[in-house]
C-alpha cells in the first residue's frame, strides 16, 4: 500500500519514488519503493520503520539532502535539512564562523548578530570555546552546534532527523530552553518526524504517522498503531532470521556429520 494524495496544495510531493540503500555486495535493502507521498500545510507526521534507515533516509530524501532512485520529488515551500543529522560544518573553521556562515545563507540579514548568539546559547559552549576550531570541539558539542543551526532559522516545513543530544522531557536549563525554540519553530508549520530511536518525541509532536514494512506504507493513521505494527514486524523478522541462521546451522551440522562417514568408509576400505 502506499500513501496517495491528489491535493493540489502539497508543500512536499513524492510520486513513485524509491531509494535503496547497499550495505555490500549483494546486500541492497529498499528503504521504500514507489511511494507516493504528501506533506501537507500544518501537517504532523512521523515516520515508522522496521529498520531506522528506512525512516531517516526517506526524511533525509524528503528533505532533499539524499537523491532518489528512482521517482519524482517536489518541494513547494522552504523545506529544512533534517534536524540532528551531520552537516557540512568545516571543522578547521570556529564555532561562530560556521555559524556565521548558516546565518548569511538562511538568517535574516537584519538579525544574523542575533542569531548567532542564539546558536551560541543553544550550543552550550561558553565565547572561548565558540572561537575555537571545531576540531578542538567534543562530539557532543558538535553536535549541539547542528541542533541549534536548525533551530535558529525559520522554514515551511520542519524535518527532524536522529537527535541525540536532546531529550524534550528533560528538566535542565538548556533542553527546556531548547525545547521552547523547537516548539517556537514548528509553530504553524509542517513537521516531518523519523521516529525510530526517538519514539516518545515523535508520538509528542506527531498526529499521524506512515509506516514502512518492506519498502512500502503498511499503513497510514494513529502513531501508536503504526508504532505497534512496526515493532511487530521487527519481532516477525528476527524470528525469521533465526529460524535461518538455525537451518543453515542444521544443514551445515548435516554436511560435516556426512562428510565424517565418507571419511571412515575409506579407511575401513
Amino acid at each position: 500500500m502506499t500513501v496517495v494524495s491528489t491535493n493540489q496544495d502539497a508543500l512536499i510531493r513524492l510520486s513513485k519514488a524509491s531509494k535503496f540503500i547497499v550495505e555490500g555486495p549483494n546486500q541492497v535493502y529498499p528503504a521504500f519503493r514507489n511511494l507516493n507521498l504528501d506533506i501537507l500545510s500544518g501537517q504532523r507526521l512521523g515516520i515508522f520503520g522496521v529498520n531506522g534507515y528506512e525512516s531517516r533516509m526517506l526524511v533525509s530524501c524528503l528533505s532533499g539532502v539524499e537523491q532518489l532512485d528512482s521517482g519524482k520529488l517536489e518541494q513547494n515551500a522552504l523545506v529544512s535539512w533534517p534536524l540532528g543529522a551531520n552537516q557540512a560544518f568545516e571543522t578547521k573553521l570556529s564555532g561562530y564562523q560556521n555559524a556565521r556562515f548558516s546565518a548569511e545563507i538562511y538568517g535574516n540579514p537584519i538579525r544574523i548578530r542575533e542569531e548567532i548568539k542564539f546558536i551560541q546559547e543553544i550550543s552550550w559552549v561558553d565565547e572561548e570555546t565558540f572561537h575555537l576550531p571545531l576540531s578542538e570541539w567534543s562530539p557532543v558539542q558538535r553536535d549541539n552546534l547542528k541542533l541549534a543551526v536548525g533551530l535558529a532559522f525559520s522554514f515551511d516545513v520542519i524535518m527532524v532527523g536522529k537527535i541525540s543530544t536532546w531529550n524534550h522531557k528533560a528538566l535542565h536549563p538548556n533542553s527546556i530552553r531548547i525545547r521552547k525554540a523547537f516548539e517556537a519553530l514548528i509553530d504553524g508549520r509542517s513537521l516531518v518526524i523519523a521516529a525510530n530511536g526517538q519514539y516518545n518525541f515523535a508520538m509528542d509532536y506527531c498526529t499521524e504517522g506512515i509506516a514502512i514494512v518492506d519498502g512500502h506504507v503498511a499503513y497510514h493513521g494513529d502513531p501508536e498503531v503504526c508504532l505497534e505494527l512496526v515493532r511487530e514486524e521487527s519481532k516477525r523478522q528476527k524470528q525469521r532470521r533465526k529460524e535461518r541462521i538455525q537451518n543453515r546451522i542444521s544443514q551445515m551440522t548435516q554436511q560435516e556429520g556426512d562428510a565424517d562417514r565418507v571419511d571412515e568408509e575409506d579407511e575401513f576400505l
